[in-house]
């Protein structure tokens, strides 16, 4: 390897739109869990400066439109085992997400983003939770005070998931191995040597 090339061509992995596989990978990850992104979801910013993260707007519905269709508080969590069988955190998540519909009563989450600032990291997200089913006006207020928190949570949890997701993505491709791997896939080596 060599050092000069690696640290000339540092970036040659992230100068196109390298975050798209781990936002296609989240866009299904979120299928599974029964949320459905806002067209251009999600958004990110990093990953040198205060303020920097990853968040997404769109709504998570405890079952599809059609009930018994599809009940994502029931079937997540097994699928989220079988699509992502290493990550314990997005286990978690679905299993949370579940217990909520579960314990509490099948739960609808409209999740937004706080006003326009340029700043997109999981804080700035709002969630409003309301039943599928019944009045919310008949839900007990510590009940609803609850669920809305752990709702709210549980979206910022997904949304610091993917921030760290694509961190180690960046830090990947801009490793040394990766780079070298770029280097001598583009053959930058022997325009490297026809210079000298």
């Amino acid at each position: 390897m060599n050092k000069d090339l690696i640290e000339e061509h540092r970036r040659i992995n992230v100068e196109y739109d390298w975050w798209d596989s781990v936002y296609d990978n989240f866009q299904q990850i979120c299928e599974i869990i029964g949320i459905e992104l806002n067209t251009d979801e999600p958004k990110s910013t990093g990953f040198w400066s205060q303020g920097d993260g990853a968040s997404f707007t769109g709504y998570y519905r405890a079952y599809a439109a059609v009930r018994g269709d599809h009940d994502y508080y029931e079937t997540a969590p097994a699928k989220i085992r079988e699509y992502a069988p290493e990550d314990e955190e997005l286990h978690r998540i679905a299993d949370e997400l579940c217990m909520l519909s579960r314990v509490y009563f099948p739960i609808h989450i409209s999740i937004a983003r706080l006003g326009r600032s340029s700043y997109v990291h999981e804080q700035t997200m709002d969630c409003y939770v309301d039943p599928m089913e019944g009045d919310p006006d008949n839900w007990d207020e510590e009940v609803h005070a609850y669920v809305q928190e752990q709702g709210t949570l549980l979206m910022r949890d997904l949304a610091r998931w993917l921030y760290l997701t694509l961190e180690k993505e960046y830090d990947y491709l801009t490793s040394d191995e990766a780079v070298w791997a770029a280097i001598l896939d583009n053959e930058l080596c022997d325009a490297h040597n026809d210079k000298e």
